[in-house]
């Protein structure tokens, strides 16, 4: 990915033997594709800070730092509540970013890229063992059976519930990206989907009629093709979009996701965020060192409101919403702590 350009990211659908670990994907929805195969979180670390109910994989970016052999391989974990309700303006007390990295040589893959063959062995479970329903590190399983793995207590209730009394002892589980998923996982897990990341086009947007622009967006808005406002009334978008002009944060957050509107992620690592806008604390926040070698983070990446359009979250009020969420990682990328880093995530929300 572009260090000095903004790169934008889009999904496609591909097939999930194709999103697996071995291949470095970018991807959203479904399980972790997991870098370090043994060293996972802890499912302890993967909660949330409101309900304390398991974290769910929102998506992941492959980006490695040239600069330094230990980060040939480098990929940023989101992972997300999955109840609407711990979904607060401007916190990330529901979020969860994680950063991980390899160097070429380690002992998990390949010096050499795999071909992609779907039928080749990689049995990741020889690493660890997976949650059934999640994809996390699974430190229990089913009593009886002793096949189903899961990370805790409340997933391991939700797969019984969900059909596992009547499959157990003999699972008729299916597999996604290696990781066996009950219909209980795909019940809560989001939609799956690679992200494919491109260059911005240099379009010169001073060259682009805003009310002509401003007009389309919101449209695709409204028709939830482009972002998404799900706790605002059709009523209340109408008010607010009509009193736009005054936010200039979200004119130009607007003109400028007008050019690609179907964009899910914007990536200038050391670069600017692009706000959605004026009218939060939240540009201006201090953004702390990295815990880990208390050197300086940086921006990486933002995960923009058109993803919430394509992972199934749902309409109504109590369903996860953002305006845009924002991550800083460690400046220098630091081999120091645990296998799976903690970095740091704003989000920023639109205010009636």
């Amino acid at each position: 990915m572009s260090s000095t350009k903004v790169d934008i990211g889009f999904l496609e659908e591909k097939s999930s033997w194709l999103l697996h670990p071995r291949f470095f994907p970018s991807k959203v929805g479904g399980t972790p594709a997991w870098l370090d195969l043994q060293n996972l979180p802890l499912p302890t670390e993967l909660t949330c800070k409101v309900c304390s109910d398991p974290l769910i994989f929102l998506c992941q970016i492959y980006a490695p730092y040239e600069e330094s052999s230990d980060c040939f391989h480098r990929t940023i974990f989101i992972f997300i509540c999955r109840n609407g309700s711990c979904c607060k303006t401007n916190s990330t007390d529901n979020i969860l970013v994680l950063r991980c990295q390899l160097p070429r040589k380690n002992m998990f893959y390949l010096y050499e890229p795999y071909q992609e063959d779907e039928n080749e062995e990689f049995p990741t479970d020889k690493w660890a063992k997976f949650c059934n329903i999640c994809g996390a590190k699974a430190p229990s399983h089913c009593s009886k059976c002793k096949k189903s793995y899961y990370c805790g207590r409340k997933h391991q209730i939700l797969d019984w519930q969900k059909g596992h009394k009547e499959l157990c002892p003999k699972s008729q589980n299916t597999v996604l990206n290696n990781f066996i998923v009950t219909e209980a996982g795909k019940s809560i897990l989001f939609k799956e989907w690679e992200l494919v990341v491109d260059e911005e086009s240099e379009e010169d947007s001073t060259d682009i009629d805003m009310n002509q622009e401003m007009e389309k967006l919101n449209k695709l808005l409204q028709e939830k093709k482009a972002g998404t406002l799900n706790n605002v009334s059709e009523d209340e978008l109408q008010q607010y979009t009509t009193a736009v002009p005054v936010d200039k944060v979200f004119k130009k957050f607007s003109k400028r996701v007008s050019r690609h509107p179907d964009q899910v992620l914007r990536y200038e690592r050391g670069g600017t965020p692009l706000w959605i806008t004026g009218n939060s604390d939240n540009s201006i926040i201090n953004i702390p060192n990295c815990q880990y070698c208390n050197g300086q983070r940086q921006f990486e990446f933002q995960v923009m409101p058109q993803l919430l359009n394509f992972i199934n979250v749902g309409i109504d009020i109590n369903s996860i919403d953002w305006g845009v969420l924002v991550v800083y990682t460690c400046k220098r990328s630091c081999n120091d702590g645990p296998a799976y880093k903690k970095e740091f995530i704003l989000k920023q929300d639109l205010l009636n």
